[in-house]
């Protein structure tokens, strides 16, 4: 429940609630016009002013918000992180039954909010530049432990429920593997593999756990 308000403090003014407000807007419409960019000009043809063009916004926001155009794209991929752990993983470590949280895990990574054309080119986007860029790197690292670590979590959950002998870590390094795999090769060629013939190997891949 909400703590409220008490009868003596007097409501936020418009301006107040705008000055506290509008910055993490901003911030937020650089971020989204930056993923867009990506998209429709890759990494490697990301310029400031494409950036300003698709949010219509100013240069000097960039610079006010960010400090440089090298933070603004580390924040953009952090941020596009951010969401897909939040929507695939995230509700697994609420599921009662481990072995429905790794279904559902596998089941969103192949559906279509995360599964699409657009998403494939702004992942393709970052992930072309993460070796050459040590930022890009460190960042990705962190992130990808954060995640692994949801992931045995569950793998070791799982483990205890069914008295199961398995490296919890190793069972989720190749597992996160083997579905970053088949999503990249289902995307890059859907003719040889659709994205409900790659969930079904995801799945049969972890049926001798479930």
């Amino acid at each position: 429940m909400a703590r409220m308000p008490s009868s003596s403090q007097a409501p936020a003014s418009p301006a107040a609630v705008r000055s506290r407000v509008q910055p993490e807007v901003r911030k937020r419409l650089l971020i989204d016009a930056t993923t867009r960019s990506i998209a429709q000009y890759g990494y490697s043809g990301i310029t400031i002013e494409r950036i300003c063009a698709a949010g219509g916004v100013s240069r000097g926001l960039i610079n006010h918000h960010f400090g440089s155009k090298d933070e603004l794209l580390l924040q953009s991929y952090k941020t596009l992180c951010d969401h897909w752990t939040a929507y695939a993983l995230d509700g697994m470590k609420d599921m009662a039954d481990p072995a429905d949280a790794l279904r559902s895990c596998i089941n969103k990574n192949f559906d279509e909010a995360m599964f699409n054309p657009q998403q494939l080119r702004i992942w393709l986007g970052f992930w072309s530049v993460i070796p050459k860029s040590p930022k890009l790197q460190k960042l990705d690292r962190a992130l990808y432990q954060l995640d692994l670590k949801i992931y045995q979590d569950v793998m070791e959950r799982l483990a205890h429920q069914k008295s199961l002998d398995i490296d919890a870590r190793a069972q989720s390094i190749a597992l996160m593997a083997l579905i970053a795999g088949l999503w990249l090769q289902a995307a890059l060629d859907p003719q040889s593999l659709s994205a409900t013939q790659a969930r079904a190997l995801c799945l049969n891949a972890v049926a001798h756990l479930l």
